[in-house]
């Protein structure tokens, strides 16, 4: 299993020292300014958070003035927060219409596909994260404590890429596979295009001693299935790379019935998508 340096990418972005909350309103603050301005990353990074401070963190969310997402890492005291725009919250809500009207023509009840929103949840080895949407069918997985099936995370500005795809990586790994399908989501508002990339699980042994004591020996790692570009900028709007495939037993978590297919999102439903973001 990936560690929680590695999944918090402490190398390549080397998280500030926590300072208290009023000093993180005022992070959080700054960074949805240039969000409004500018094309740049969502995340911020934080050492030296306890279990306490997030805690205390979570508990005031109502008081630091933008919707935020946390992923927190208490082996390594650390928190990644990101700031959640209009932008992506509209991203998310089309295609999760788009995917919940495709299965309704299917006669599937919504009640068998329903959003957890940005449910909190919690790793084998005590990390915690919180997505953009979340989904799973409450037939198959009915108790509280059981992962999705079905993840988007969604960000902006190429420097997100990386942070989105370890999101990626941590609900993979830390659901031992349970999450099936993680689709990514990068809106570039410089150049008008959308990439999505979608992964899955894929087994791998592990000799890591840690993992075969607490976690067995298979290590869950994302493997990517697709990635499709929405060029919503150039001269004739266009989208390279296939459409976006959900197979039906991974959103559903069951075999597909005579009546029932895998879902599929066409290059031209991507394209309407990306002219609901960039407009005309």
């Amino acid at each position: 299993m990936p560690s929680s340096s590695e999944l918090a990418l402490i190398r390549k972005y080397p998280p500030t020292p926590y300072k208290g909350l009023q000093a993180l309103i005022k992070a959080i603050a700054d960074l949805y300014e240039k969000l409004e301005t500018g094309d740049v990353s969502q995340y911020l990074s934080f050492k030296d958070v306890s279990p306490k401070d997030f805690r205390f963190i979570e508990s005031h969310r109502k008081k630091l003035g933008s919707a935020v997402r946390f992923t927190y890492y208490p082996e390594i005291s650390t928190l990644v927060l990101k700031v959640v725009t209009n932008t992506t919250l509209a991203v998310h809500d089309n295609l999760y219409y788009n995917i919940s009207g495709k299965l309704a023509n299917m006669d599937i009840d919504i009640d068998q596909f329903v959003s957890l929103g940005a449910s909190e949840f919690e790793g084998p080895w005590g990390s915690i994260k919180e997505g953009d949407g979340a989904f799973k069918n409450p037939a198959i997985r009915s108790e509280k404590r059981h992962f999705p099936s079905f993840v988007i995370e969604s960000a902006v500005s190429d420097d997100s890429m990386p942070r989105l795809r370890q999101d990626a990586a941590w609900w993979i790994a830390n659901s031992v596979g349970e999450v099936k399908v993680v689709l990514i989501i990068n809106v570039l508002m410089k150049t008008k295009c959308i990439v999505l990339e979608k992964y899955g699980p894929e087994d791998q042994k592990s000799h890591n001693t840690r993992s075969q004591s607490k976690g067995g020996p298979n290590d869950h790692r994302p493997v990517l299935k697709s990635r499709t570009t929405v060029n919503y900028g150039a001269g004739s709007p266009h989208v390279e790379g296939d459409s976006v495939k959900l197979k039906f037993k991974d959103l559903m978590g069951r075999p597909k019935g005579s009546s029932e297919e895998d879902v599929e999102i066409g290059h031209a439903e991507l394209l309407e998508l990306a002219k609901s973001v960039f407009g005309n």
